[in-house]
């Protein structure tokens, strides 16, 4: 008996080993099919803390409901560790600066003094509809970086535009679908690099 539970057993874990069990965040990031152009540095680097800043947009709401969209779809990924915003409006009061529209450099500068390893800047190049007919859509372009605070050099760099396929969805609701695209896209570069 006790041979065919152990034989049992062992079926269950090899059939489950076989069939390749994911974990929920695999899922959740694998079975996205992405467009999105993405660029990651080839060698290995070691960035572990990143600070999210507000992209720049055309109004300073867009940029920061994007950037919140990126904070939610990275800590999904379980990738790195994130500054809470909080912590960054501190630093800024106190440096006197505004989140919204910050220089690559001037990030990278903010990203030191939270302690962040690296800082994660975009741009929402695009947010808005076009009219094809008589119907609008949704339209979206998004380009966001991460940048070594020690080096400067980016890390990864990702970018995604792309109008919604059907005119029922809200702008909102595209933008939250590119941005994780964009995520997923990074996701399974970063699975086939390890």
């Amino acid at each position: 008996m006790k041979n065919f539970v152990r034989n049992m057993l062992f079926g269950v874990l090899a059939a489950l080993f076989a069939t390749g069990c994911a974990s929920p965040k695999d899922k959740y990031f694998a079975s996205t099919v992405s467009k999105a152009n993405i660029y990651v540095m080839p060698k290995q680097y070691s960035v572990h803390k990143v600070a999210i800043m507000p992209f720049k947009a055309p109004t300073e709401l867009i940029g920061n409901s994007v950037s919140d969209m990126m904070v939610t779809e990275m800590l999904r990924s379980e990738r790195y560790e994130l500054v809470e915003r909080s912590q960054m409006a501190q630093v800024l009061n106190e440096s006197e600066l505004s989140l919204a529209g910050l220089s690559a450099a001037k990030a990278v500068e903010i990203g030191t003094m939270l302690g962040a390893d690296g800082v994660i800047i975009g741009t929402v190049d695009e947010y808005g509809t076009v009219a094809i007919g008589a119907r609008a859509y949704p339209v979206v372009g998004i380009s966001t970086r991460l940048i070594a605070c020690d080096t400067g050099k980016v890390v990864w760099s990702v970018d995604l535009a792309e109008r919604a396929e059907r005119r029922d969805v809200t702008l909102p609701e595209h933008a939250r679908y590119m941005v994780h695209c964009m995520v997923a896209a990074l996701y399974n570069e970063w699975r086939k690099s390890h």
